[in-house]
């Protein structure tokens, strides 16, 4: 197997170019999963994707972004899926701000649903599902 050391080189270069379709593999695909299977490097991955966000990204990259998090938040291995959704839980204000900006239904989407993972508040998460309703699709509204 090899080594997970080429990811943060790999992302970085991906956010220079043009993000990958949403049905295609992302950089991270393989590395720090595999369907729905994490592998050890998801933690730090899901870490330095929080960090990316928190310093600014691209706008068109942000949907990719927000289905790798998806990802790794979502997979099998409860322990390490745990810590992702730790990782996540540390900049919820990022999926927030994801959501109400409407810049993009899909990374909104992913990021509700990441809220609804990871949010300890249920009533802020109800009180904002209400104020962003036109943000989400029909079936998170």
């Amino acid at each position: 197997m090899e080594s997970a050391a080429h990811l943060p080189e790999d992302f970085l270069r991906s956010l220079e170019g043009q993000p990958l379709a949403p049905e295609g593999q992302s950089w991270a695909d393989g590395h720090a999963y595999v369907q729905s299977n994490l592998m050890q490097p998801a933690v730090a991955t899901a870490s330095m994707v929080m960090a990316a966000l928190a310093g600014g990204v691209p706008y068109r990259h942000r949907r990719e972004l927000m289905m790798v998090l998806a990802s790794l938040t979502a997979g099998e291995q409860d322990d390490i899926a745990d810590r992702c959704r730790e990782a996540v839980r540390g900049g919820s204000w990022l999926l927030y701000e994801e959501v109400a900006s409407g810049r993009d239904i899909d990374a909104a989407t992913h990021a509700f649903w990441m809220l609804e993972e990871v949010e300890e508040d249920t009533e802020r998460l109800e009180f904002f599902r209400t104020a962003a309703r036109d943000s989400l699709p029909p079936d998170l509204r």
